[in-house]
């Protein structure tokens, strides 16, 4: 089926006033001059046009939608938001500001999820926030779980004889939304996110990466994520821009109809996290890639996971044909707590790659590399957004460390969130935290600044010591995955071997079946890591997609560490340098 996507551009873009709820921004592009324009479109699976809304049908919709929710509880009550497909998420999601509600956005409601991971993270959150409702596209829908909110159907009309004739007041310290982590270190924790907080770090994403009136959004991202919540629906509503979206799914199974959807637009921002770009150069072959035509790009987000330069350096080999330009590439960091954004690269400017000393960052030292052997490849995520303070702290001491030393991210800006939803304690450790005078959120993350460019090098949480020194598992993953062409571009996971003793433990996929080449591989590996860090060594190989991840594709390590000490993760091969490593040739498996 042909790909249908191209709006109707302005003749001359436009900016609207500053909104300060997102309800504001609604209103603002219904009653303003593009109003007639679609705001949304949503893409089926082959990249056919499924819908299209304009600004003032949305608003109809969302209105409708919000005289359902006033029958049920009160302002201030959470309303649950299932990623629902189409554009019933946008709706929905806006239905519940405009009625002064608290959205709660999850994963999909579907069918086969009641004894899955996603089934457990629903329970968790509803447990945690407690909602009155909960939205659904069909009456059959249901929310996994004891009997209890009410199911409310987003309204496929713009009409209703209830509808409000005005939002529920609502100012900038209203809270929106409960964002629940993606839980790569712990349960699911509601980020407790208010309007002001996502006009702010929107409008400041906004301003750096220059979107108006004849920008268009397109994204695969889950609504359910903060970059896919943000950047598929607040952003174009606080640019003026227009949005194309699909599910996940589709572009999974063929990103293709991503691309295909951008080279129809004239003016693109688009975003994804770094395994998204991997999967293009892998699953797209080459003939297809000259096919398309990617100069309309102008804004390549590349976030949500750690960025690899090798994976700019592909995509940008693979996509040249299409058209597609290096400095496309914006890299960027952020975090659930600070909103989303909190740095990001200039558009259409070459994003620094720099190589540090493997050893020195131990130390805490960003110091360039004498030779390739000893170097870490970072990509620099960018300077902080317009009004966003960034400062490298000493985790143990709170004293700011000087540029080029790697400490604890922290930041301050209009984007910082109150806490997290029913966690006084815990939010106090991470929100509360001052310094300079201000209030900074703990990020958790490991970095330093180099000529006012963000590197970041990893989780404080996953630090690994070895001999009193600090060692980034991303950096023992990449030495593993460079050490043997079964492991190339693969994904990795690095943690301590044991925590009574000294040691490493690394996880590498891989689409290798041999026998004796995957104990080819995995010997390499294990040498090449033991030449990077003075320490035993276990490596293991398991099929592709089998190392465990969040929503947002982040390696949840821990996890990861706990099914192989639990003999639940099936190995294809496996090698140690470690004595009496906890390691059975038994769970050896050949899938």
């Amino acid at each position: 089926m042909a790909l249908v996507t191209s709006l109707a551009r302005p003749a001359f873009p436009t900016r609207l006033p500053d909104p300060a709820t997102v309800v504001e921004a609604l209103l603002l592009r219904a009653s303003g001059p593009d109003a007639a324009r679609p705001v949304f479109t949503a893409l089926g699976q082959g990249g056919e046009r499924l819908g299209r809304l304009t600004a003032a049908e949305l608003l109809g919709r969302a209105r409708a939608t919000a005289a359902a929710l006033g029958r049920v509880g009160g302002p201030g009550d959470r309303v649950v938001v299932p990623a629902l497909p189409g554009l019933d998420f946008p709706v929905g999601f806006l239905a519940c500001l405009y009625a002064g509600r608290i959205a709660v956005p999850v994963p999909p409601l579907r069918a086969g999820t009641r004894t899955s991971d996603r089934a457990d993270r629903l329970a968790l959150i509803r447990k945690d926030c407690d909602p009155v409702a909960v939205l659904v596209s069909t009456p059959q829908e249901s929310l996994p779980g004891r009997p209890g909110p009410a199911m409310i159907t987003v309204s496929r009309s713009s009409t209703d004889e209830d509808v409000p004739p005005a939002p529920c007041a609502l100012d900038a310290q209203a809270v929106a939304l409960l964002q629940y982590t993606s839980s790569s270190t712990s349960d699911p924790r509601g980020v407790v996110v208010r309007h002001g907080n996502l006009v702010a770090n929107q409008v400041a994403l906004r301003d750096r990466c220059e979107l108006d009136s004849g920008t268009t959004v397109v994204s695969w991202l889950p609504f359910f994520h903060d970059m896919g919540l943000c950047t598929g629906v607040v952003l174009p509503l606080a640019s003026g821009a227009a949005a194309v979206t699909m599910e996940p799914s589709t572009f999974v199974r063929d990103p293709m109809v991503w691309l295909r959807a951008i080279e129809a637009e004239e003016d693109v921002f688009a975003a994804a996290p770094d395994f998204a770009y991997e999967l293009c150069v892998r699953r797209i072959p080459a003939r297809e890639r000259r096919r398309v035509d990617l100069s309309t790009w102008r804004v390549a987000a590349n976030g949500a996971e750690p960025v690899r330069a090798d994976t700019l350096r592909r995509f940008a080999d693979a996509f040249r044909p299409s058209s597609f330009r290096p400095e496309v590439f914006s890299p960027g960091y952020g975090l659930a707590e600070c909103t989303l954004s909190v740095t990001l690269g200039r558009p259409l400017y070459d994003s620094p790659v720099r190589r540090y000393d493997r050893d020195a960052l131990a130390r805490g030292t960003a110091t360039p590399a004498a030779s390739p052997d000893s170097a870490v490849e970072l990509v620099g995520c960018g300077t902080p957004l317009p009004g966003v303070r960034v400062r490298i702290v000493d985790a143990a001491t709170h004293r700011v460390l000087p540029a080029g030393a790697v400490g604890e991210i922290w930041v301050s800006g209009p984007g910082n969130c109150q806490g997290y939803w029913g966690r006084d304690a815990e939010s106090a450790q991470v929100f509360g935290t001052r310094l300079e005078g201000g209030s900074y959120v703990r990020t958790g993350d490991l970095g330093c600044l180099d000529d006012g460019e963000l590197f970041v090098t990893g989780r404080l949480k996953d630090v690994l010591v070895v001999g009193g020194e600090n060692y980034f598992p991303q950096d023992i993953e990449a030495v593993a995955g460079a050490a043997h062409e079964a492991f190339t571009h693969q994904r990795a996971a690095a943690w301590p071997l044991d925590e009574s003793a000294p040691g490493v433990a690394v996880v590498v996929e891989t689409t290798e079946r041999d026998p004796e080449v995957l104990a080819r591989a995995v010997r390499a590996a294990g040498i090449a890591v033991a030449r990077a860090l003075p320490a035993p060594v276990s490596v293991f190989a398991v099929a592709r997609n089998q190392v465990p991840r969040t929503t947002s594709g982040k390696t949840r390590r821990r996890d990861c560490a706990k099914e192989v000490r639990a003999g639940r993760l099936p190995l294809l091969a496996q090698w140690s340098s470690a004595p009496g490593a906890p390691v059975r040739e038994e769970r050896r498996h050949s899938a």
